[in-house]
């Protein structure tokens, strides 16, 4: 049968084993509200019982249990949901950035305020209907000759505007890349760690949560997959090109692109081409070279298609001094449209004859532009081609911030599941707490009975009369 000294290591386990259970509660209480922690808990078991002997060798039936131990620290983990969560993570970013870069855009190009093209464009046609019935007003002329001068500055700063937001894009892009190049080399030093602390047996549950905090960041940048193998390590991925294996991790690249006007374009250091699927540095790169893009293509084509029309129809007129008319503006897109610089106010050409100061027949003909459709607008006049380029800028802008919405809605339901599995209700530990005292306070009270039968045994069994 079991001795007394086996009853005091019976005792001094389950002490340890309640002290150690309420260690993982403080620590779960400490990180109550640290972003990305996952609770714990010490999973008890009951340790190997003995047989029980008699004094004479034999075994009795049953068996006396030998007290408690910690069997492991579980975290509370989920990975399906988090796979899920980083997927609407990542979405969520690359729809929210663009839309932040969007608005920027649309700040930029001021096309719904008293600034806009299309009001500089109004008062370019109704200077030159003011011209066409008094074409020898000189006030009128220098009027018309500053209007005409407002459209090309209008043309200029916002195609300098979309070119400087471009440039601005340059930096945060290359942040990114630096931070996934960074991220990538945590990862992997971790994935050495925590393989080797599962070797041993032991739960690297404070190095899992550092690792899921990187894979959710990774996720945020670029979209960036996550597959789990054996002893805890992970294996990730973007757009379908292996950026962290075990202990080594791939570079990704940010170098000028002269294709593109030597804006950074990212790649993988093995020169294979960087595509991200998700994330910020999705939005970003579709926003500079889609959008953006898009949006100076066609102010580029609205510029060259008006000042094509405009100088055609100018150069077969005369001016005040019957001077044959020249071209009223030079350049070859927005950025470059200027008004001619050789230009005054006399030097417009309103007549469509010589000596004929009242003539505003080419004056005419210039404000009528505003009604023409023109070839190089796909048969669209001035002002619907502004339109619509407007127009379609506010549907992508709408699209993305419906886009970011949505994909938040999921996030933060998925997020609120994985809260309610593996974060820390306060209430939950309290409960533990004092579970875990009350058991350690028994165990206490039962060592003080152990020593009192000790003592008894030891100091007065044979003692008589005392």
């Amino acid at each position: 049968m079991p001795g007394a000294f086996s009853g005091i290591n019976m005792i001094m386990q389950a002490l340890m084993a309640q002290q150690e259970a309420m260690q993982v509660v403080g620590h779960n209480v400490a990180n109550a509200n640290t972003p990305g922690y996952r609770r714990q808990e010490a999973i008890l078991t009951a340790s190997h019982p003995r047989a029980n002997f008699t004094f004479m060798g034999s075994i009795l039936p049953g068996q006396f249990g030998t007290g408690v131990l910690v069997d492991r620290i579980k975290r509370y983990d989920t990975e399906f949901i988090d796979q899920r969560y980083c997927f609407e993570l990542g979405e969520n970013k690359r729809w929210a950035t663009e839309a932040d870069f969007l608005n920027q855009v649309e700040m930029a190009l001021a096309d719904t305020g008293s600034e806009s093209l299309a009001k500089r464009l109004n008062d370019f046609w109704g200077g030159w209907q003011s011209l066409s019935t008094s074409p020898d007003d000189l006030t009128i002329r220098q009027d018309t000759l500053e209007r005409s001068k407002a459209v090309a500055d209008s043309f200029n700063r916002r195609a300098s505007a979309l070119n400087k937001l471009r440039g601005e894009q340059d930096l945060t892009i290359r942040e990114r890349v630096d931070e996934i190049n960074e991220l990538a080399t945590q990862l992997a030093r971790l994935n050495v760690e925590i393989t080797h602390v599962e070797s041993t047996n032991h739960q690297p549950n404070d190095l899992l949560d550092e690792r899921d905090k990187i894979l959710n960041r990774l996720s945020e940048i670029s979209g960036a997959k996550a597959a789990f193998q054996q002893f805890g390590q992970v294996v990730v991925s973007i757009g379908g090109h292996t950026l962290v294996i075990g202990s080594r991790a791939f570079e990704v690249t940010a170098t000028p692109d002269p294709a593109n006007g030597n804006l950074v374009g990212v790649g993988w250091q093995d020169g294979e081409p960087f595509s991200p699927v998700a994330g910020e540095l999705k939005g970003l790169m579709e926003s500079r070279d889609g959008v953006v893009v898009d949006q100076l293509n066609r102010l580029n084509t609205m510029a060259i298609s008006f000042m094509d029309r405009i100088n055609a129809i100018h150069i077969t007129g005369y001016d005040l001094n019957n001077v044959p008319g020249q071209a009223l503006y030079t350049g070859t897109d927005a950025l470059s449209m200027r008004i001619n610089t050789t230009l005054t106010a006399e030097n417009l050409a309103a007549a469509s004859v010589t000596n004929a100061p009242g003539d505003g027949t080419i004056a005419k003909l210039i404000n009528d532009v505003q009604r023409e459709t023109l070839v190089g607008l796909n048969n669209m006049t001035l002002g619907d081609y502004n339109n619509l380029r407007i127009g379609d800028l506010g549907l992508t802008v709408k699209r993305s911030t419906s886009q970011a919405a949505d994909h938040k809605t999921v996030m933060d339901a998925l997020d609120q599941q994985r809260d309610s599995v593996s974060g820390v209700n306060l209430d939950e530990e309290a409960t533990k707490m004092l579970a875990y005292q009350k058991s350690y306070q028994a165990a206490t009270r039962m060592m003080t009975a152990l020593d009192e039968m000790l003592d008894r045994v030891i100091n007065n069994m044979g003692v008589v009369g005392r």
